[in-house]
């Protein structure tokens, strides 16, 4: 409320979980205008019925008990009933009703403030985007027009309030902690926890989310129901948006967490001094917000043109609230994606992101990059490659397997050419062959590539494969899974006779193969399925990683999801993954061991180079590809020795 009348702002969005006082901005916003600021206002629903319904449920009742509004609004006595509770007029102005789906109501009138709420709900019109042709009626006011969007949102990439939210300066709200001082952003998944009753292999069996409380990052001080309602007093927003500067780019809430966890005074003092190194107060009587700053140069990098608000329930003021109901909410959702997504929008007041759990943050990715000793660090026993064809470039993934399917992305390279010509194909043979080396020197060499044929070079791609087949080079194609089914990675059955006879690509089960790098991106420790990163591998890549979305989908009654890239997003980093996933689980299906060759490996070269692990070559053909030739074989098991050495 403080962002309406806050000097720049322009839009005002807020995208919060349900019951946290939408309803209240757009009502106060409505009466500050026509009481102190008179002027013409559109309030959007989604359709004309939600618009009566909101006039009857909240203007009219507003109206009628605030002396002020009472005194000025809908005092005529000579318009009909349907004039009145669309349209509402005070001396200066007016306040009109009207459903997003009708492109005559977002263009009637010119307007100066347009209140639009439960904006996920409006259909896209003939005429375009709904909010973007109310805004164009606001032209006529130059300098002082305001647009506010209030809702829950849904599904990512498909939330039109969480576009509106990235599009602003993405504000958070920190409190302090009663005990310490100390200033945090409430995470459910980093500061809520509750007793749990564990086995003797210390699994969780029985969960007591009536326990649940709010812990303090800082003295670790446990939050009594008072301690969080006494924090919420103390609430400050923040600008938190990225932004580049100086050369860097900088993310206030991680500059603010590696701040305050550093110096001896930033932890004194409860991060007061950490925050004075990320953000500036700026106040007067009508606003109040940090603004964003550059640690090296001091000046304020965020615009605050667009002003955003994201709250979660923890931050709400009603007993139903609580810590507690919130977890308990959370542990009856666990195994549902319906509930999971009521959970997500309503509790959490953030996006739903389909099969991938906690939110995965582009930047928390890039930071994760390390710097390793060597091309090929300690602890990969195995090396993949996964090779995904565009029209005119080779885009290349090399990847380290460890113990339990730990993952290294050693290297990314794109071979750009005409692909109907041999140079490409050529510098192609020659990166596939290539030997990387670890620190102490031991020889890695791709024990298998999976290569996409199901673009324009399709046979382009099978005359290379199949004349590589010896050193696992495999033609592979995505599954087109019927109903959304998950089916393994790599196929079960074998080349029958009749497929023997003409070469075949391999079919990858891609949405499983995605349905386990998104999960494993969430892993935040090293260990199993842990994904390591080197430091140089820029923003792009990572978007790139994570652009597909699993969407729901309905066929015949029967609902489903699947995996889909939004229009205008790349993907050809997530799908270099797969391929690279596809060709370990090709060796595996072959017979190879991973974490006793990483066993092995992880002896120095010159213990561990004269026990080596071989896969199987009884079955060393890839389903329903031609049979490898006796000299093939031969030369299969003679490269596979070396690199395995």
């Amino acid at each position: 409320m403080l962002a309406v009348t806050e000097p720049g702002v322009h839009v005002v969005t807020t995208m919060v979980s349900t019951q946290l006082l939408k309803t209240a901005l757009l009502e106060n916003v409505f009466g500050y205008f026509a009481h102190l600021d008179p002027c013409p206002i559109l309030l959007l629903q989604p359709k004309e019925d939600a618009a009566e319904q909101f006039s009857k449920e909240r203007i009219s009742p507003l109206i009628r008990v605030t002396p002020a509004l009472r005194e000025l609004v809908g005092t005529s006595k000579t318009r009909n009933a349907d004039e009145t509770l669309l349209f509402k007029a005070f001396p200066g102005g007016f306040l009109a009703l009207a459903g997003a789906g009708s492109p005559d109501n977002l263009a009637r009138r010119p307007v100066r403030v347009i209140l639009a709420d439960e904006v996920d709900k409006y259909p896209v019109t003939r005429e375009g985007e709904p909010i973007a042709l109310a805004e164009e009626r606001t032209a006529t006011f130059g300098v002082n027009w305001l647009s506010i969007r209030a809702c829950s949102p849904t599904v990512e990439d498909e939330s039109r309030i969480e576009a509106s939210y990235k599009e602003s300066d993405q504000r958070r709200a920190s409190i302090a902690c009663p005990h310490c001082g100390h200033r945090m952003f409430p995470d459910f998944f980093k500061h809520v926890d509750w007793d749990k009753r564990r086995d003797d292999s210390g699994n969780v069996v029985e969960h007591f989310p009536k326990t649940a409380r709010i812990s303090c990052e800082s003295c670790g001080q446990i939050w009594s129901e008072g301690d969080r309602l006494r924090a919420l007093q103390t609430v400050r927003w923040h600008q938190t948006k990225p932004f580049e500067c100086c050369g860097a780019r900088h993310v206030p809430l991680d500059d603010y967490e590696r701040a305050w966890r550093g110096p001896e005074d930033a932890r004194e003092t409860g991060g007061d001094a950490a925050i004075g190194q990320v953000w500036d107060w700026w106040e007067s009587d009508r606003h109040a917000v940090y603004r964003a700053k550059c640690p090296e140069c001091g000046e304020w990098k965020v615009d605050n043109e667009h002003a955003g608000f994201q709250a979660s329930k923890l931050y709400s003021p009603w007993q139903k609230d609580k810590p507690a109901d919130i977890a308990a909410k959370w542990l009856k959702a666990e195994g549902d994606e319906e509930k999971k997504q009521t959970w997500w929008n309503t509790q959490a007041g953030m996006p739903y992101r389909p099969n991938s759990g906690k939110v995965l943050r582009l930047e928390a990715l890039v930071a994760r990059g390390e710097r390793w000793a060597a091309q090929v660090p300690d602890g990969v026993a195995v090396v993949t490659v996964g090779v995904d064809v565009q029209d005119y470039r080779f885009e290349i993934e090399v990847v380290g397997w460890g113990r339990n399917e730990e993952s290294w992305s050693i290297d990314y390279e794109v071979i750009e050419g005409d692909l109907e010509t041999p140079g490409p194909w050529e510098q192609l043979d020659a990166y596939l062959d290539q030997v990387w080396h670890r620190a102490d020197g031991r020889p890695f060499e791709a024990m298998a590539t999976c290569m996409d044929s199901g673009g324009h070079h399709t046979q382009k791609v099978y005359e290379f494969s199949k004349a590589r087949l010896g050193r696992k080079i495999w033609a592979i194609k995505g599954e087109s899974a019927v109903s959304g089914k998950r089916n393994p990675v790599w196929p079960v059955k074998k080349p029958s006779r009749r497929t023997k006879a003409s070469f075949r690509p391999v079919i990858l089960g891609v949405n499983t193969a995605k349905d386990t790098i998104r999960n494993r991106l969430h892993v935040e420790e090293p260990g199993p399925g842990f994904m390591h990163f080197p430091s140089d591998r820029d923003i792009g890549y990572f978007e790139q990683l994570t652009s597909e979305r699993s969407v729901v989908k309905i066929s015949g009654g029967q609902k489903y999801r699947v995996w889909e890239l939004p229009s205008g997003r790349a993907n050809e980093a997530l799908d270099c993954r797969v391929y690279a996933y596809g060709a370990l689980c090709g060796l595996m299906h072959l017979g190879l061991k991973l974490n006793r060759r990483a066993d092995l490996v992880a002896l120095p070269l010159e213990h561990g180079a004269q026990q080596t692990e071989s896969v199987p070559q009884a079955v060393a053909e890839p389903a329903a590809q031609s049979p490898v030739t006796p000299a093939e074989t031969q030369t299969s098991r003679r490269n596979l020795t070396g690199r395995l050495a």
